[in-house]
């Protein structure tokens, strides 16, 4: 999985708006839950082969909520281990820029002044400063790849909303009837309602902000 995307801007005058702008805090969730969150073909394929052994492609309303409960487990645990690993690489590289820092600044402080370079001095100066200010960068990065872990997780706990989006699938779906008059639907019907939840993402908090923005200029007239 990759990373959620980040507003960016220079420095100065009400420049970083990225972390404080409301309308930013959505596009990057929705960029996120978007992007970064949806499900591979291996993890369908294995959520669908656990309930669907025989190979019909066709499931009931009771198997399909099954399905999706068991895909996403298996997407927050792939999130886990892909936020550990970073996690595990960010410290290592925390580590090594602390090391290069004191030999830089070592070398620097050891030679006289005429011996030393500008450039020398200046890469000593900066990463000495990266140095101090990687616990907080470490920090902001932990809590970005925390995202998808938390909101997979919210997903998975809200089981009213989960049958809620199965029964929808299951109300507007033409598929077949079993003969004990239970509905079917294939797998590739699943697939498309599931995927759709992460594309209307953006559309939705969009709405959100909207929504609020308009409550907000009725409040002040």
């Amino acid at each position: 999985a990759g990373r959620c995307p980040r507003e960016r801007g220079p420095m100065g005058n009400g420049s970083s708006v990225g972390y404080d702008d409301k309308t930013n805090l959505n596009r990057g969730l929705a960029a996120c839950i978007r992007d970064v969150m949806r499900p591979t073909e291996i993890q369908i394929s294995e959520a669908w082969h656990q309930h669907d052994e025989a190979g019909r492609g066709l499931l009931s309303q009771e198997e399909v909520l099954s399905v999706l409960q068991l895909l996403i487990d298996l997407q927050i645990k792939a999130a886990q281990e892909a936020s550990s690993k970073r996690k595990i690489e960010m410290a290592r590289q925390q580590a090594q820029m602390e090391r290069e820092s004191r030999k830089r600044r070592s070398d620097v402080l050891s030679k006289t002044p005429g011996e030393t370079s500008r450039q020398d001095l200046d890469s000593a100066v900066v990463l000495a400063m990266a140095t101090k200010t990687a616990p907080v960068m470490a920090g902001m990065m932990a809590g970005y790849m925390d995202i998808p872990v938390t909101c997979l997780t919210a997903l998975r706990e809200d089981r009213d909303l989960l049958e809620a989006r199965i029964t929808l699938l299951f109300s507007l779906a033409a598929g077949p009837i079993e003969q004990d008059g239970r509905k079917l639907v294939t797998r590739q019907q699943f697939v498309v309602n599931y995927m759709a939840l992460f594309d209307h993402a953006p559309q939705a908090l969009n709405d959100t902000v909207a929504a609020e923005t308009s409550s907000s200029e009725c409040a002040l007239q």
